[in-house]
């Protein structure tokens, strides 16, 4: 494995990573002015989606040496591959699950809103 294709690999994960621990600051720096339970379901959904977004790079990088080290058959191997990315997929639906639900489970301000 050459240092450009890590170096790809790696380059293609980072914004997202990046946007994922910006949205774990944001949410510390609010967290006063968020209820506990929208604080937790923010840091498991960033968490969540985190793991998918690792599990998604290390796969990347393990795939031509799982390819090339193992033989598979291709049914064998696309079975492999099939679970890897339904359990990066469930991560992701789940971390965004959440975030959804700590968006919506926020304490109300005490202002009225426009749209009521």
């Amino acid at each position: 494995m050459t240092m450009s294709y890590l170096f790809s690999i790696t380059l293609g994960h980072l914004p997202m990573l990046a946007v994922l621990v910006a949205g774990f600051v944001l949410i510390g720096m609010r967290r006063a002015h968020l209820s506990r339970r929208s604080v937790l379901m923010g840091y498991l959904g960033l968490g969540a989606l985190i793991l998918a977004e690792v599990l998604g790079a290390l796969w990347s990088v393990a795939l031509p040496q799982i390819y090339q080290s193992l033989n598979f058959a291709s049914s064998s191997f696309g079975m492999l591959s099939l679970s890897v990315n339904l359990v990066a997929a469930l991560l992701s639906a789940a971390g965004i699950g959440l975030l959804i639900a700590a968006i919506v489970t926020r304490t109300p301000s005490t202002s009225p809103s426009v749209y009521q």
